[in-house]
């Protein structure tokens, strides 16, 4: 395939992507807890680790983000509302709760909400070693590749391509239509005989047909 042809903003876009990596953003009072999770997260190199104060404002400075691990049940309980804004700053992004009480009003708030994603605290490192670069990477991908489509050109359609619509006999259009379809059933089914049945129609009405449209 020749691909000389690509527009310069096509060849941008490929660009900037290659070089943009997943943003993770840890929300935790527990700064020993954060450094900790953050150390792990940050074994790859495609991904950037941005350890913020658990309340909104300063969090919201570090949004959007593609993986967001969020605290619950820490001294300022707002880790629900987080999640929240995270989600509406980058629709793509995965958000993950933690914490190490199963009895704080926040976990059983996020039970009430639906949401199921939500790690005991003593689990997080080792689930995050196997799950993390996955979660974050996926993530990416999903908003890079709405990016990209969102970016595609309308197609010009065929009433535009021409100075005004064409017309075609009627006769001339059910032709082209029939020959179009057996073409295709000929295709998918491997036979004759399964093609008129595929069809509808007795085998030698199908033959009939082959041969009066020079079908080979």
């Amino acid at each position: 395939m020749n691909t000389t042809g690509q527009s310069a903003g096509t060849n941008d876009m490929d660009a900037h992507h290659q070089h943009e990596v997943a943003r993770v953003v840890i929300a935790d009072d527990n700064q020993l807890r954060a450094s900790s999770i953050a150390s792990v997260m940050k074994g790859n190199t495609d991904i950037a680790v941005i350890v913020s104060a658990p309340d909104g404002r300063t969090i919201g400075h570090e949004l959007p983000a593609d993986l967001v691990l969020l605290a619950l049940g820490g001294r300022q309980a707002a880790a629900l509302a987080t999640g929240a804004m995270a989600v509406q700053r980058n629709p793509f992004a995965e958000v993950v709760f933690y914490g190490d009480d199963p009895a704080a009003p926040e976990v059983a708030a996020a039970s009430v909400l639906g949401i199921t994603r939500i790690v005991h605290a003593r689990d997080l490192l080792p689930w995050l070693a196997r799950s993390g670069d996955l979660l974050a990477r996926g993530a990416l991908l999903r908003r890079v590749a709405a990016a990209a489509l969102a970016a595609v050109p309308r197609p010009p359609t065929l009433s535009a391509a021409t100075d005004r619509p064409t017309s075609m006999p009627l006769p001339t259009a059910e032709m082209q239509f029939r020959e179009s379809y057996i073409r295709y059933l000929l295709t998918e089914s491997g036979s004759r005989q399964e093609a008129a049945r595929r069809a509808g129609v007795p085998y030698r009405t199908m033959c009939e047909m082959i041969r009066k449209l020079d079908i080979g």
